[in-house]
């Protein structure tokens, strides 16, 4: 039976294929290209029920998923589980994976949230390697195994930044682009394929380096110190996303080492946190950290000593037609509501105002987020143009009303039902 980390060792293996789903006869190749046992856990009894998408082809499991298995297995078998964030190399390789906690009802919400009870065993792990009892900053702060979504279309930079995050390099990503062309989407969907622990941190331009590194809270007359999202993502080996990343400011300097890859000193409690293998730093951002254009009110010049730090940056424009319409087109088909020509008007609509705005005959663009938006609220009502005056009403009234406009002009007839069947217009080039 495979232990913890040979378990972790073939996951790893596995994700890094390429496709959904992998033959039985790879998963056993990979095992003796590691010299691991038998993955009978995976491939044979529990696990094929389990695991199984096809003749002689398995779905990718996650750690989570595995643990969670009445097989057995030896991280539901009541062993100790190893403490994380520990000074030497050895106990920093055994990361400890942050199970997904179960859905929380609306009647224990509020005791949940006082007690301050969630995820305790992680905060447990945490205080015994620090040697100080500590809190989780917050409930976003913990680190979790993202859920593949099913209707995700990988595209742009999805596998180049899948290769660097697989390889744990300290390799510190931006990713730069017009809001709502799915940047963050993209980081969240990357360590869902890869099953690896992320954190997204929502920058603010009141982020300060209490919100990211921790600070000392009052709770029930105790003063104790809750620790931020930066060192549990260090101690846990977890990607973190340092979201809109060009909303923060001076504070985020605090962040120097950890773009480095070097231990970080929690000079409040007087700890050292060493980074586990594994750990790495992904950032979004709108304006390349050259600050507010006009559109992205309160964003920030970035300091260049920081920008320095970062290893790989991205620009992300908007995706291809063909992609865009791959987009839109598994949104309503997993709703119920398939339309091709109602995609290809749709997407058409946008790539205008897009090429509009570019010489700049209007002051605004459509997104591929404002698309989905509309599809969505046309999904609910059944009507695109009463969907189309909803979403574009996020405008001013002379942009909304040229936008609209111009949609009834691709559209011809808003009121009228296309091919649902879509005969009459393919889905792509």
């Amino acid at each position: 039976m495979m232990n913890e980390a040979q378990t972790k060792t073939l996951l790893d293996a596995v994700h890094a294929v390429a496709g959904d789903t992998i033959s039985r006869s790879a998963i056993r190749t990979l095992a003796n290209q590691h010299n691991l046992p038998h993955p009978g856990w995976y491939i044979d009894a529990d696990g094929a029920d389990k695991f199984r998408a096809g003749r002689g082809q398995y779905n990718k499991p996650t750690l989570v998923e595995v643990a969670a298995m009445d097989s057995g297995y030896p991280l539901t078998s009541g062993r100790k589980s190893p403490v994380v964030g520990r000074a030497s190399v050895a106990d920093r390789n055994n990361v400890v994976v942050v199970p997904q906690p179960e859905p929380v009802k609306v009647a224990t919400m509020k005791v949940s949230v006082t007690k301050d009870d969630a995820n305790t065993a992680v905060r447990q792990e945490a205080s015994a390697a620090l040697g100080v009892d500590v809190l989780l900053g917050a409930s976003d702060s913990v680190p979790y195994i993202p859920t593949v979504n099913p209707n995700y279309v990988p595209w742009g930079w999805f596998e180049d930044i899948s290769t660097l995050i697989s390889a744990r390099h300290f390799l510190p990503i931006m990713l730069t682009g017009p809001s709502g062309n799915g940047k963050t989407d993209l980081f969240e969907q990357v360590c869902a394929k890869l099953g690896r622990e992320y954190v997204r941190i929502n920058v603010t331009s009141q982020t300060d380096e209490d919100d990211l590194l921790g600070g000392f809270r009052l709770v029930n007359g105790e003063t104790k110190f809750a620790l931020g999202p930066i060192p549990l993502a260090m101690m846990r080996g977890a990607f973190c996303n340092i979201d809109e990343i060009d909303l923060g400011g001076a504070a985020l300097m605090c962040l120097q080492p950890v773009l480095e890859g070097k231990p970080l000193y929690l000079k409040k409690i007087g700890r050292y946190i060493h980074p586990a293998p594994g750990f790495s730093i992904g950032a979004t951002s709108n304006t390349k950290g050259r600050g507010d254009d006009g559109r992205y009110a309160h964003t920030a010049v970035m300091n260049d000593a920081m920008l320095e730090r970062f290893a790989v940056l991205y620009e992300q424009t908007w995706p291809s037609p063909t992609v865009e319409r791959s987009i839109l087109s598994k949104l309503l088909k997993s709703l119920g509501k398939f339309d091709a020509t109602l995609v290809k008007h749709l997407v058409e609509f946008a790539g205008v105002t897009r090429a509009n705005f570019a010489q700049q005959i209007c002051n605004d663009e459509i997104a591929t987020r404002r698309l989905l938006h509309t599809a969505r609220v046309f999904c609910a009502l059944g009507d695109i143009d009463k969907a189309m005056t909803a979403t574009l009403s996020r405008f001013d009234v002379d942009t909304s009303t040229a936008f609209r406009n111009l949609w009834n002009a691709i559209h011809e007839d808003p009121n009228k039902t296309s091919s649902p069947s879509g005969a009459t217009i393919p889905e792509s080039d």
